[in-house]
């Protein structure tokens, strides 16, 4: 069986499309599952660094801190001291006073009820803090919230907020429920914003923490303080000692303690309401630019498209900042950059690709992609003696070869591409008539072979042009019908030759003539005729040829010689040879139940009896499909070479110790000799149809033929002669002693059916 090469899986190069959609895919996903959270807000640490600013001063932090607790002696310090505190910065003229704490703790029993009355006095002047958190052990919400004496006097405000992933930023509610009730927070309260319970918001990390106005608790317990600074100031009292776990870091501001988060919180939502646009946005702009780069037929357009994402880039973060839009900015760096590294790669390696990597030069790829390909002639020179004046040479010299002759095709004052494949120079000529453009060619031929040396040797350059002006075909159509009239103008030993096929269809069939009868005899489109063989001594059927027949599914029927030669020389005869042999062996079989001596003929091509192991090979066809060796004959060409190879000598001896009879098909038209009808181990002869079909009317052929007749006698060998289309002929043969006829007149080849149904009438008017 005709071995079939497996298509070899060619890793395809990434298209501008495939690159975008990839990127689309992995910026998505990473904005989806936030991948680039801490990057994202390390990036707005690094711009709020850019533009930090000092805080406006309209809140207070009274920082419970170190000097605080060294004085009073302990962090639970007696509350008679908040008392004092509170009376001092209300007389001072603070606004407000909000504690970053909750009380939720009873100190001595004397102070926390001097502490509580002193709030129920000044309702609405002094808020408590209150939290909820949830217990990474448990999972439930813990509840952190003023204990008695406060829980009935005090008014709460929220301090729940949240911190990112690493530290690297924080957030604060604007409002927590907390048993079923809303309680703003103290940003929010300060600043006057109302929100629903459960939304929060990003402070404004621009603000530098340490520039926030701050006054030691015990200052302001002792009255040791400025009062001016607190005057229509809201206060917010928290702990800044390092002896407290309240310590948050956010990027580009380090640590600090957490009280100053509402304060700056506040200076936040006093400027407006943050808000956060999450990836999305950012994307689609991203998804614009990256769009439009890759539509970028130029360098220039690709670099504009870049510099505006760079812009983009670089402006937009800063100026949403400015506007307390928090947005995600990764996703779509990464979608742009992976489509400007990509595409960008892609672009170089199709540039690369254009060009032959020897001599720079552009290749077919980038021919078919030039648009005047389309409205100009095109010419390809063969360099015929490429490989002899490379091989010529010690060292490599192809590639100035061929820049050499590039140089002198070019004309001063006219600039011309040249598209170099291998061994073969294309360029688009100039718009001339045939006559005009092929003395421009000759022309172009004599500059080139005017004193060509190479690496001072003179080198002679033998060149076929061929010429392609059917600008209505498409290019890459063009650019083989250019190189195919080159090679015939080789073959031709011309200079110029012009393409004038006229049937491409016919062509393409011819090309695709193989792949086409492989898919044939695997899709039972070739089968098999017989023509009877008839016994001149009695007329009766004494065997059939088979016949290969192909019925293409949209050519119709396709000529034998249109197949069988094209098969030959291409080395696909064999299989097509033992899939006849196969076929017709398995589907006559059961002829000789019913005509013992029915003898099956198949030709054999002379190829083939160089094949090794062919009378094996053979055996296993009959072994499987039943048919007796006894009742098959080969036809082989008269022009193989039987004397001239052993192995050839080798396989007909082997297939005639099979039992398979040889018969020398074609008799007549080779170049037979006595010795030759000697040696060959053959038990039949069959006249060629040339010689047959003259035989009435031709004195030489009559001869011919009855010579041939008596020496085949002569030698124990039968005759068989074919071509048979008039009584006239059938009788001469008869008299002239042919042992065997076959043509038409006599019976034309039919399907097996048929055969068989002319055998069994026959089998009725023996017994009749």
């Amino acid at each position: 069986m005709w071995p079939f090469k497996r298509k070899s899986k060619q890793k395809k190069r990434p298209t501008r499309l495939r690159i975008f959609a990839w990127a689309c895919v992995i910026a998505g996903v990473a904005a989806a599952i936030q991948l680039f959270m801490p990057l994202e807000d390390i990036y707005r640490g690094g711009r709020n660094y850019l533009r930090a600013r000092p805080a406006d001063g309209r809140v207070v932090v009274v920082a419970i801190d170190d000097r605080s607790i060294r004085e009073l002696g302990t962090l639970n310090y007696s509350r008679i001291n908040d008392v004092a505190m509170v009376e001092n910065l209300l007389k001072s003229g603070a606004n407000r006073i909000y504690y970053d704490k909750a009380f939720a703790d009873k100190v001595d029993q004397a102070g926390d009820d001097a502490f509580a009355a002193s709030i129920n006095r000044h309702t609405g002047h002094v808020f408590l803090g209150t939290t909820v958190a949830s217990n990474s052990i448990t999972g439930l919400n813990e509840i952190t919230a003023p204990t008695e004496p406060f829980a009935h006097v005090a008014q709460l405000r929220s301090l729940t907020g949240r911190v990112a992933p690493f530290s690297l930023a924080a957030e604060l509610d604007y409002a927590t429920d907390i048993n079923g009730k809303q309680v703003v927070g103290i940003a929010a309260d300060i600043a006057r914003q109302n929100a629903e319970s459960g939304s929060h918001f990003r402070p404004d990390w621009s603000i530098r923490v340490k520039s926030v106005p701050t006054i030691s608790y015990i200052d302001v317990v002792n009255g040791r303080f400025d009062h001016k600074q607190v005057a229509g100031r809201d206060i917010i009292v928290g702990k800044t000692t390092v002896l407290s776990a309240d310590w948050l870091q956010v990027a580009g501001q380090n640590w600090f303690p957490a009280v100053y988060t509402h304060a700056i919180g506040a200076q936040t939502l006093r400027a407006g309401r943050p808000a956060d646009i999450g990836a999305l946005p950012a994307l689609f702009a991203a998804v614009l630019l990256a769009a439009m780069f890759l539509r970028a037929q130029t360098r220039r357009r690709a670099g504009l498209a870049v510099v505006a994402a760079i812009l983009f880039g670089l402006t937009i973060p800063f100026v949403l900042d400015v506007y307390l839009v928090t947005a995600d900015f990764l996703p779509a760096y990464l979608l742009f950059g992976i489509v400007a590294v990509r595409a960008t790669a892609h672009r170089h390696l199709l540039e690369a690709s254009r060009r032959n990597a020897g001599t720079l030069m552009p290749n077919l790829s980038a021919l078919r992609e030039e648009p005047l390909a389309a409205l100009r002639p095109v010419i390809a020179l063969r360099i015929r003696n490429y490989a002899a004046i490379g091989a010529s040479f010690a060292d490599p010299v192809e590639d100035e070869l061929v820049s050499e002759i590039a140089r002198r095709l070019n004309v001063p004052g006219h600039a011309t591409t040249y598209y170099q494949a291998e061994d073969v120079l294309y360029w688009l000529a100039p718009e001339l008539n045939a006559n005009d453009l092929r003395g421009h060619v000759e022309g172009l031929a004599r500059l080139i072979e005017s004193h060509f040396v190479i690496r001072d040797r003179k080198v002679d350059v033998q060149m076929a042009f061929g010429i392609d002006m059917d600008i209505s075909r498409p290019v890459a159509n063009r650019i083989g019908r250019a190189l195919l009239a080159a090679d015939n103008a080789a073959s031709n030993q011309e200079l110029v030759k012009f393409n004038t096929s006229v049937n491409d269809e016919d062509s393409a069939w011819e090309l695709s003539l193989m792949s086409e009868l492989d898919a044939a005899i695997d899709n039972g489109d070739i089968w098999i005729a017989y023509q009877p063989q008839f016994n001149l001594t009695d007329d009766l059927i004494s065997g059939a040829e088979a016949l290969v027949r192909w019925q293409h599914p949209t050519r119709g029927a396709i000529s034998p010689e249109a197949f069988i030669l094209p098969a030959e020389a291409h080395n696909r005869i064999s299989r097509l040879t033992f899939h006849v042999l196969e076929e017709a062996t398995r589907a006559a079989r059961k002829l000789i139940a019913d005509n013992p001596t029915f003898r099956l003929s198949v030709n054999v091509s002379a190829n083939l009896l160089q094949q090794e192991h062919l009378p094996f090979k053979i055996s296993q066809v009959l072994a499987r499909t039943g048919f007796p060796a006894g009742n098959l004959t080969l036809e082989v060409t008269e022009s193989a070479p039987f004397k001239e190879h052993n192995l050839v000598k080798k396989n007909l001896s082997g297939i005639a110790a099979i039992g398979i009879d040889l018969s020398i098909d074609d008799y007549g038209t080779g170049n037979a000799t006595l010795e030759y009808l000697r040696s060959v181990p053959c038990q039949e002869i069959k006249i060629d149809r040339r010689f047959v079909i003259g035989l009435v009317e031709n004195a030489s052929d009559m001869m011919l033929v009855e010579s041939t007749i008596v020496l085949a006698h002569g030698l124990g060998r039968r005759v068989i002669a074919e071509g048979i289309e008039d009584p006239e002929t059938l009788s001469l043969l008869r008299a002239i002693g042919c042992d065997i006829a076959q043509g038409y007149y006599l019976a034309k080849p039919m399907q097996l059916e048929a055969l068989s149904n002319l055998l069994a009438n026959e089998a009725k008017v023996r017994a009749a």
